[in-house]
């Protein structure tokens, strides 16, 4: 191997590392306030680095925001088709509870798409990857349902199942009063209603 190719991959490599840790900080950041609240100046302040450092990864906090969201919503929509390709009998039970767990175990997820949906202020141009994450996700869905005698659009029953469970979590993820153990059950309860309505 050349000196050449072995630096060019070390800055690669390095490029990549910085890349990661603005994306680590901005996570955080976004996970704990809404979008609004979020500068450039913040994020490089939590990973330690300038400003201007950002802006040779990223164009301004919208873009940031959206590859941060994209790098964990395609992590849930992995493990989706995975399930779709193992199953033979397809169960909205099991998509229920895959989707309530990921959530449930990724709170920083969650709590990115909560400000999101709350805190609606991304520039439209730069929503392509986001919705392009989320038709992935939603046509996971919809393979849960394949095979069911569903008369309806299909779409439809998914936003209507994706929408529901949304908002058990939402409800319920931080209920006062009752230990995290005791929320998960009842979550997990809710979740099983919920799925029994969409099974046909």
């Amino acid at each position: 191997m050349s000196k050449g190719k072995t630096l060019s991959e070390l800055k690669e490599k390095e490029r990549e590392a910085r890349r990661q840790l603005i994306l680590s900080a901005a996570t955080e950041l976004f996970s704990s306030q809404p979008i609004s609240k979020v500068g450039i100046r913040d994020i490089a302040k939590k990973a330690g680095i300038s400003p201007a450092l950002i802006y040779r990864h990223f164009n301004d906090r919208d873009e940031l925001f959206i590859e941060a969201f994209f790098m964990q919503s395609e992590k849930i929509a992995s493990a989706f088709e995975r399930l779709i390709q193992e199953e033979e009998q397809r169960s909205t039970q099991k998509v229920g509870e895959l989707y309530v767990t990921f959530l449930l175990e990724n709170d920083e997820f969650f709590q990115m798409m909560t400000h999101f949906m709350l805190d609606h202020v991304i520039r439209e141009e730069a929503m392509e990857p986001f919705d392009k994450s989320m038709r992935r996700l939603l046509a996971a869905f919809d393979a849960s349902f394949e095979g069911m005698e569903i008369k309806e659009d299909v779409r439809l029953h998914t936003h209507a199942f994706f929408s529901s469970l949304n908002g058990v979590l939402i409800t319920f993820r931080n209920y006062p009063g009752r230990s995290e153990e005791e929320v998960r059950k009842h979550i997990f309860r809710l979740t099983e209603i919920i799925c029994s309505k969409f099974r046909t």
